[in-house]
């Protein structure tokens, strides 16, 4: 994915954010430029533009900068919102999804965006291993929540002898997103099946992402069900299109 410059002549714009996007697939299919805009009205252009109903929860009125070209939406979204963001799309018409659910994205923490690159890896050999999940427990520890976060989600995939301490913190954070961070390593080490309490736990979040967050990753008909009845409409929504597919 290459970020390129927009040309505004031939864009749809509101405010100082630019979309254009034409036919077909390629890496000038979808292009965006932001001056200085809050990601809510980012977001806000592209469901204008597309006809894809944008859902989530984010807040932040931060103004941002951002350049990002890709060849399809969902790419577009990855490439403003960070690689690590979780997408949920609803059903599609015509080979497009008509709704998307954004979940755990972490770049209301950033003012400049380029096609962000998750910057978690952990080494194959034994001892850059022990070095990286080192690394990754300080990285916990940090004051900054999106590092938080994607150290507790690498660690989860390391098997640490303390993982479970350290992700079982990370469920109980201040910041939202690394309690969604946390609860998707936890799904990720245990699976959903034996995640049922911790799912519980964040469908009662106060938070509507971490519930987001719990929709997407539960299996559970019972949560579904009670997230179905949501104070958040993008919660209920994706609840029930969660129960769909689980009784298809």
């Amino acid at each position: 994915m290459t970020a390129v410059p927009v040309v505004a002549a031939e864009a749809s714009s509101i405010g100082r954010v630019f979309v254009r996007h034409g036919h077909g697939h390629g890496p000038s299919a979808w292009q965006l430029q932001a001056e200085q805009v809050a990601l809510p009205a980012i977001l806000q252009t592209l469901q204008a533009d597309s006809g894809v109903i944008i859902h989530h929860s984010l807040t932040a009125e931060k103004p941002v900068s951002a350049t990002c070209a890709a060849d399809n939406l969902p790419s577009l979204l990855k490439c403003l919102l960070g690689e690590s963001v979780n997408l949920v799309f609803g059903p599609r018409q015509g080979g497009v999804p008509s709704e998307v659910w954004i979940l755990g994205s972490t770049a209301a923490t950033k003012t400049s965006l380029e096609c962000l690159k998750p910057d978690v890896v952990v080494s194959g050999d034994k001892l850059g291993r022990e070095m990286e999940i080192q690394r990754l427990r300080e990285q916990a520890g940090s004051n900054d929540p999106r590092q938080r976060g994607n150290a507790l989600y690498a660690l989860a995939e390391t098997g640490a002898d303390d993982v479970d301490d350290v992700l079982s913190n990370g469920l109980k954070d201040a910041s939202a997103l690394v309690r969604e961070q946390a609860l998707g390593g936890w799904v990720r080490l245990y699976g959903a099946d034996a995640a049922i309490p911790e799912l519980y736990q964040a469908i009662n979040d106060p938070v509507a992402s971490v519930r987001l967050r719990a929709v997407e990753l539960s299996v559970e008909p019972l949560l579904l069900r009670q997230a179905s009845q949501d104070s958040d409409n993008a919660v209920r929504q994706l609840a029930k299109v969660r129960l769909e597919e689980l009784e298809n």
